[in-house]
């Protein structure tokens, strides 16, 4: 069995939200969702889209591979590739460079988890002690330039680097995005959570645990989250999802 919770939340003075989110049975895209928790007993379908709000259109964009991915996504992202064409189709003519992160989560029944992301959408896995480990990748400027060795993992880099470096852009010519994808097995009293930048930009990773750690149903957890974030000034829009077993 397992425990299924999300919450989603708009920017600091924004009527909309440019994230889209799949809870497992809807497609979620509002202004403010406060904790909602649900059991599963099967297979359990997670993801995050986060428009980028530098683009025409970042609503539209999130929302589009949000319903794709509730429709026909796959663990392996390959659906994202195989409808950037229809992608392009539906957003290119009217708002031409609109774009997206993307990030889910497929668990089995027997604990068995399945990750892909592009951008900088993450997915932490918690493990039944409360520590956070990120297992997706971010595929911003600076981590390609640490891949590459080129620049160092614990050194603080000017603002431009965090820049994306790879997400889906309503582009036909930008179809070369990276997917990662990674897996797991989650043992009873871990979680696995994926969310967008309003989430790991607002809080710190000692922030994220000691929140989480603070609280004992995974409802508390998740509200404790989502109140600090709102708490900071000019927050960002923020949707979160996590499956605990």
């Amino acid at each position: 069995m397992f425990q299924i919770a999300y919450f989603q939340m708009a920017g600091a003075g924004k009527t909309r939200n440019q994230d889209a989110l799949f809870d497992g049975t809807a497609v979620r895209q509002v202004k403010l969702h406060k904790t909602r928790l649900s059991e599963v007993a099967g297979a359990v379908r997670l993801a995050v889209a986060d428009g980028v709000f530098s683009s025409p259109a970042p609503h539209l964009a999130s929302r589009f591979w949000m319903e794709a991915f509730a429709r026909e996504g796959d663990a392996e992202g390959l659906f994202l590739r195989r409808l950037h064409n229809s992608f392009c189709d539906t957003l290119a003519d009217r708002y031409f460079g609109s774009a997206s992160t993307f990030a889910s989560v497929i668990v089995e029944a027997n604990g068995l988890c399945r990750i892909c992301n592009v951008g900088d959408s993450r997915i932490y896995h918690i493990s039944a002690a409360g520590r956070w480990q990120q297992i997706s990748y971010d595929h911003t400027v600076l981590a390609d330039l640490i891949e590459q060795g080129e620049a160092q993992p614990d050194t603080e880099y000017a603002g431009i680097y965090y820049a994306l470096a790879h997400c889906l852009v309503a582009d036909y010519e930008e179809n070369h995005f990276k997917i990662f994808t990674n897996s797991l097995t989650l043992q009873k009293g871990e979680a696995v959570l994926v969310c967008s930048d309003g989430l790991h930009d607002a809080l710190a990773h000692n922030r994220l645990e000691e929140l989480w750690n603070a609280y004992h149903s995974l409802s508390d957890k998740l509200e404790a989250l989502r109140r600090a974030v709102k708490r900071i000034p000019f927050h960002d829009d923020c949707s979160v999802a996590v499956c605990l077993i």
